[in-house]
C-alpha cells in the first residue's frame, strides 16, 4: 500500500486589508451545510432544491450548489483552501472580481462535469452534484496567475511500508509546483473516473473550475501586476538574506513598472543604507514620503521621514513638502518629531523665507510644549538677529523682552 497525503498550512504572503467576501462565502458555507443538514423535516424550504441537477441543469444551481457539502470533512476541506487562497486573492483582485471568480468557477465547473458525465458516463447524470470544489479551485486558478511567485506550507504524510517509508512533516513548496500538481492529480483521476463507474466524486468539476479562475484572472490583467509584485517579493526575500545589492536589483526592476509604490521607495531606501549608500538613500526616502503625501497617508509620511531622519544625517525635503510635514507633526501633537523636523529645515535651509516662520514655530514648541524657555529665547534671538528684516522680527523682540523680564523657570517644588 502506498499513501500520500498533503494539505495546505499557509503561505508566505498575506492580505493586506480584510478579506469580507472570502469571510463570508465561508461563513455561508458553513450555516447552509448545518440547515442542510439538520434542519427539521418539514421545514418551509427545502434545500434540496440547490443541488446542480446534470440531467435537469440551470443557471441558479450551478452558483448555489457550491454552498452545500455532502459531509464535515467535504466542508472543512474546501473551507481550508478557500481561506488560505481566498484571502491574499480578494486583497489583489479586489471583492467584487474575487466573488465573479468563485461564482463564475463554480457554474462552469458544474457544467463542464455535465458535459463530460454525458458524454463518457450519462448513467450518472441522474446524480446530483454539491461543494465548493468547483469554486476552490477557481480560486486556485486564479491565485497561480496572480501570486504564483509565493511558497506554499504543506503538511505532509507519505507511507510506504514496503519501502520502510513512513514520514510526515511540514515544508515550503513553490505554489507553481504544488498548484499544477494538484491539478495534473485532478485530470488523472478525472480520465480514470469517466467511463468506469464509481463517480462519487466529481473531479471534472474542479477542472472547468480550475481553467475559468485562471481566464477571468489572465483577463483581469493580474498576471501584470504579479510580475511587479513578484519584484517587490524577491527584493523582501533578499533584503531578508542580507543581499542588500540583490535586494536593490528588485526594488529598481518593481518600481520601473509601479513607481507609485511608496513602500517599495523606502524599501529601496533601506537596501542603500544597509549597503552604506546614504546619498541614494536620500532621494529614495524622499519619494516614499512625497508619494505617501500626495496620497492623503499622512502618518504613514511622517513615519518614512522620521526613519530617514535616524538613518540620514541633515536629511531635508524640498522646502514646500519639509513645511508641510514638520506641521502636519506639530498639528497631530507629535511636538519632538516637528521639532526635529523644523531643525532640520533650519540647518538645510537658511536662507529661505521660510525660515524665520520656523524660528518662531520652534520657540512656540520649545516654550509652551517642552517647557524650555531658555532655548526658546535663544531661537527669538536668532529669529531677532539674523532675520532682522523680517515681519516676524518685530514680535521675536517683543517676545525676549517678555521671557528675558520673567527670568530663570523656577525649579519644580521650590518656594516662591
Amino acid at each position: 500500500m502506498y499513501f500520500f497525503y498533503y494539505v495546505p498550512l499557509g503561505l508566505d504572503v498575506g492580505a493586506r486589508k480584510r478579506p469580507f467576501v472570502t469571510y463570508f462565502l465561508a461563513v455561508s458555507c458553513i450555516i447552509l451545510y448545518i440547515l442542510y443538514r439538520y434542519k427539521p423535516v418539514g421545514t418551509w424550504w427545502d434545500f434540496s432544491l440547490l443541488i446542480f441537477q446534470p440531467g435537469a441543469p440551470t443557471i441558479a444551481t450551478a452558483i448555489t450548489h457550491a454552498f452545500l457539502h455532502g459531509g464535515w470533512l467535504h466542508l472543512i476541506g474546501n473551507i481550508v483552501y478557500l481561506i488560505i487562497f481566498g484571502r491574499p486573492l480578494e486583497d489583489r483582485l479586489g471583492s467584487f472580481r474575487f466573488y465573479i471568480v468563485f461564482t463564475a468557477a463554480a457554474a462552469v465547473g458544474a457544467y463542464t462535469h455535465l458535459v463530460l458525465t454525458a458524454i463518457y458516463s450519462p448513467e450518472y447524470l441522474q446524480y446530483g452534484v454539491i461543494g465548493a470544489s468547483g469554486a476552490t479551485s477557481g480560486i486556485l486558478g486564479a491565485y497561480l496567475v496572480r501570486l504564483h511567485f509565493s511558497r506554499v506550507r504543506v503538511g505532509y504524510w507519505i507511507f510506504m511500508p514496503l519501502q520502510g517509508v513512513n514520514r510526515a512533516g511540514r515544508t515550503y513548496v513553490p505554489v507553481v509546483f504544488a498548484i499544477l500538481f494538484w491539478f495534473a492529480l485532478q485530470g488523472v483521476r478525472t480520465m480514470m473516473q469517466l467511463g468506469t463507474g464509481g463517480m462519487r466524486i466529481a473531479y471534472s468539476v474542479h477542472l472547468g473550475g480550475f481553467a475559468t479562475g485562471a481566464l477571468l484572472a489572465l483577463g483581469f490583467g493580474a498576471l501584470a501586476r504579479a510580475r511587479a509584485e513578484r519584484h517587490l517579493f524577491a527584493a523582501q526575500r533578499r533584503f531578508e538574506a542580507a543581499d542588500w545589492f540583490g535586494a536593490q536589483a528588485e526594488y529598481v526592476e518593481h518600481l520601473a513598472i509601479d513607481s507609485g509604490n511608496a513602500e517599495a521607495h523606502a524599501g529601496l531606501a533601506r537596501a542603500y543604507v544597509a549597503a552604506g549608500d546614504r546619498v541614494r538613500s536620500r532621494g529614495s526616502y524622499a519619494a516614499a514620503v512625497r508619494i505617501s503625501a500626495e496620497k492623503g497617508a499622512r502618518d504613514e509620511a511622517e513615519a518614512y521621514f522620521e526613519e530617514a531622519a535616524r538613518h540620514i544625517p541633515n536629511f531635508a525635503l524640498p522646502e514646500p513638502l519639509h513645511i508641510d510635514i514638520a506641521c502636519g507633526m506639530e498639528r497631530t501633537l507629535k511636538y519632538r518629531s516637528a521639532m526635529n523636523a523644523y531643525e532640520r529645515f533650519v540647518w538645510n535651509y537658511p536662507l529661505s523665507k521660510d525660515a524665520p516662520f520656523v524660528l518662531l514655530r520652534m520657540a512656540v514648541i520649545l516654550e509652551k510644549r517642552l517647557e524650555k524657555p531658555g532655548e526658546a529665547l535663544a531661537c527669538y534671538a536668532r529669529l531677532a538677529g539674523e532675520y532682522a528684516s523680517d515681519q516676524w522680527a518685530e514680535y521675536a523682540q517683543g517676545e525676549i523682552a517678555r521671557l528675558g523680564r520673567a527670568g530663570p523657570p523656577i525649579p519644580a517644588g521650590a518656594k516662591k
